[in-house]
């Protein structure tokens, strides 16, 4: 206790009346008894002030260790939570590193494949120059025509939009399209006459050895389907599964309308060249009934724009 406390306590104690005059050295026992009853009061209200310091100190050392635990209890949670930090961050490195390795990977798989790929395609291009020589040894003027269509159809591709790659994909398979005719007798192929029941039934053959002979290679898939369907129609009057309209791959569509037109303005054994602007309306009136009306349309476009004359003077020249 300290002393204004002390102070405090003394100054409350209840004091007793002024004692009675006594003469120096007559002192009673009443004096005494109020003497002892007030230390005696003293004495309880310091032990209780005492004991109401000692709670109170208690109760703030309680409050202090709890406050001290809850300060001990948050710091292993951060403890903990540190640690689960650092181990969610070293599975993410983990998990980085392993995505880095899968991903140098898969560009490493992927270059393999553009390798693979462009050896498919350059191999795929020479077994198509080699069919185009074995059907050029058996039509000599075949060679001409699969150039001129491989150009018509390119031209009409990129003219109606499609990727470059796609112009080139049809282009290339295009020169297929007739590859089926291998198979097919000379008297027939060099026929001056127009051909029988029996001998057309003959040469529509050609659409399906021609699929047949490609194969089931992924890189002929547009040439297969050319070479089964450049001779259907578009109102499904064709051969030799009478589809129709879009049922018909676009590339045979496409086809169709460059073979056809070449078929007609050139010479053949049975009969004279047409005139271009005579193949060209004849194209035109098959719009919606044997071709592909937007194929047709693409195609006028370039025969008005000078492009067709442009294919036929070039081909003339490489062939000469």
């Amino acid at each position: 206790m300290d002393g204004e406390a002390a102070k405090q306590m003394v100054e409350s104690v209840e004091v007793s009346p002024a004692l009675p005059h006594l003469p120096p050295g007559q002192v009673g026992p009443d004096v005494f008894r109020q003497l002892l009853k007030q230390a005696v009061r003293v004495a309880d209200l310091a032990n209780a002030q005492a004991t109401r310091m000692a709670v109170d100190f208690a109760e703030v050392y309680k409050r202090e260790q709890r406050a001290r635990e809850e300060v001990d209890a948050n710091l292993r949670q951060m403890s903990l939570m540190e640690k689960q930090a650092t181990r969610y961050a070293e599975d993410l490195a983990q998990m980085l590193r392993g995505e880095r390795e899968r991903r140098l990977e898969l560009e490493r798989a992927l270059d393999h494949e553009r390798i693979a790929n462009e050896e498919l395609r350059r191999t795929g291009l020479q077994g198509i120059s080699h069919l185009l020589l074995a059907a050029t040894i058996k039509d000599q003027t075949t060679g001409s025509h699969l150039l001129r269509v491989r150009r018509y159809v390119e031209a009409i591709a990129d003219r109606l939009g499609m990727p470059v790659e796609v112009v080139e994909e049809f282009g290339y398979s295009s020169v297929m399209h007739d590859v089926g005719k291998i198979h097919t007798p000379d008297h027939i192929l060099q026929s001056e006459h127009h051909l029988s029941n029996d001998e057309f039934e003959v040469i529509k053959q050609h659409c399906i050895d021609g699929e047949t002979m490609l194969g089931e290679a992924r890189f002929f898939e547009t040439a297969r389907a050319i070479a089964r369907e450049h001779h259907e129609r578009w109102d499904g009057k064709g051969y030799p599964d009478g589809k129709c309209g879009a049922d018909i791959s676009l590339a045979a569509r496409i086809v169709s309308v460059a073979d056809v037109f070449d078929a007609l303005t050139s010479k053949r054994p049975y009969k004279e060249a047409w005139p271009i602007d005579a193949g060209l309306a004849s194209v035109e009136a098959g719009a919606g009934k044997q071709f592909d009306p937007d194929v047709v349309a693409a195609f006028r476009s370039l025969a008005k724009d000078g492009t067709i004359d442009r294919i036929r003077a070039e081909v003339a020249a490489t062939a000469s």
